[in-house]
């Protein structure tokens, strides 16, 4: 190993490179390395311990600046807290009916159905044929074609009459409130919970007893046909909340047969769980049919409401910009009563970096706590929001089952916090580069 040195430092040759030297920052070209000088490092350790002085120093002047003017400093501060919360107390409220909306779907709705009807193309609309429904049955899935058609009884109360499989039920997770499921191949129906309840009460329906109804067909000249059928109610659903309630069903065999059908109307898929719901509806659009499922309904619900929480934070945000106006008035004026201290200051040598520095500083404090005061204002004020709003939702609307109307998070928090440095900072730079740019013997000759 050989060891020389220059006017730029020093460098060594090694003769076995895997030799290495703990502490030496080096840069490695062939079989040389260039070693610092000892000097620079601690030169620049000196530098970043001398930046480190100087922000403290300008943040404790800034903070001894504030306290010189408690008074305005305090009417700065409730300005922009206010400002922040309330922001944040708006966007907890959107933020809370989204969450209440989403959680309603997916109470009312099975988030690992998928609701398979006849596609669209170029060449036309692709209906749902046997074929289509065996190329479904090979994605491995529960797999419900059915068909659907309206009627009306004899005392014009009319529903949804629905041919499915056995499995139907099954996928829907349906439950007897009495009666029995219908069996195949009879003309036997079961009726949804309020389907029933009219039926009941207008045509005096019973189990067993049956029923006629008609069924609206169209002739090849497009005229109507009505077609006289007769029912034997079997059973009737329990509520379940959905749709299924104000609709019929029967076996699907003879359901086609009743209405003349040759496609079906629809195909329901039960998964086993909702993360699979995103890849077979891939699958399903591939053939060429059109897929939906309760995460569109979700899905539509959080583009409203985050559309509704912008607007909500637009507006509420004018409040905001009444607190950044209170800092630019409140800066320039001190930029006016400190500009003695601005003419001394420039004369001993400091720079406009330094000076936009020292004002800036007061700014920071000014918006970090405004920041935080907001953030304590805005749970305050969505607690108030929360338990004013739902006993209102109770008492007038008759809204009952909303556990919280608003919601906080840690995003929404913070994001009141750094608007509130924003705003702050923004406010403060007008007054800071006036105050940068004046001259010193201006500034010394003023008062």
């Amino acid at each position: 190993m050989l060891i020389s040195s220059s006017g730029a430092g020093y460098f060594c040759e090694i003769t076995r490179p895997e030799f290495y030297f703990p502490g030496v920052s080096s840069l490695v070209s062939g079989r040389k390395i260039s070693v610092l000088k000892g000097r620079e490092i601690a030169a620049l350790s000196r530098n970043k311990k001398k930046m480190v002085n100087s922000l403290i120093e300008e943040f404790s002047m800034a903070m001894r600046q504030l306290r010189l003017k408690k008074l305005r400093t305090l009417l700065i501060l409730l300005g922009i807290a206010v400002g922040v919360a309330t922001v944040v107390a708006v966007v907890s409220l959107g933020e809370g009916l989204r969450i209440n909306a989403v959680e309603e779907i997916q109470k009312s709705r099975d988030l690992t159905l998928i609701e398979v009807s006849p596609g669209f193309r170029d060449n036309g609309l692709i209906l749902i044929s046997g074929s289509k429904v065996e190329e479904v049955r090979e994605l491995g899935e529960l797999v419900c074609p059915y068909v659907k058609d309206s009627y009306v009884s004899p005392y014009n109360t009319y529903f949804e009459l629905l041919g499915v499989p056995g499995e139907y039920r099954a996928a829907n997770e349906l439950e007897l409130a009495g009666g029995s499921w219908f069996e195949p191949g009879q003309d036997q129906m079961v009726l949804g919970s309020d389907v029933w309840e009219k039926l009941e009460k207008t045509d005096g329906i019973k189990i067993g007893v049956p029923i006629k109804a008609r069924l609206r067909l169209y002739g090849e000249d497009g005229r109507p046909l009505d077609k006289e059928v007769s029912f034997i109610p079997a059973g009737y659903l329990k509520p379940t909340g959905s749709e299924i309630d104000s609709c019929a069903f029967m076996e699907l065999g003879h359901a086609k047969e009743l209405s003349e059908k040759e496609y079906y109307d629809g195909i329901l898929i039960k998964v086993d769980s909702s993360a699979r719901v995103p890849g077979v509806r891939e699958q399903v659009e591939k053939i060429g049919l059109s897929v939906s499922s309760a995460q569109d309904d979700i899905d539509a619900i959080n583009r409203i409401m985050n559309g509704v929480t912008l607007v909500l934070a637009f507006f509420s945000s004018i409040s905001l910009l009444v607190g950044g106006l209170m800092v630019v008035n409140t800066m320039v004026v001190t930029v006016y009563e400190r500009t003695r201290e601005i003419g001394i200051s420039k004369a001993i040598g400091a720079s406009e970096k330094d000076i936009l520095r020292m004002f800036l500083a007061e700014c920071l404090l000014i918006g970090a706590a405004g920041g935080v005061l907001g953030d304590l204002f805005g749970v305050l004020f969505s607690s108030l929001i929360d338990r004013v709003g739902r006993a209102l939702l109770v008492s007038r609307l008759e809204i009952g089952g909303i556990e919280h109307l608003t919601a906080l998070n840690f995003k929404i928090l913070a994001a009141g916090f750094l608007i509130s440095l924003l705003v702050s900072v923004l406010a403060g730079l007008y007054p800071a580069w006036r105050a940068a740019k004046m001259e010193p013997v201006r500034a010394l000759r003023q008062l």
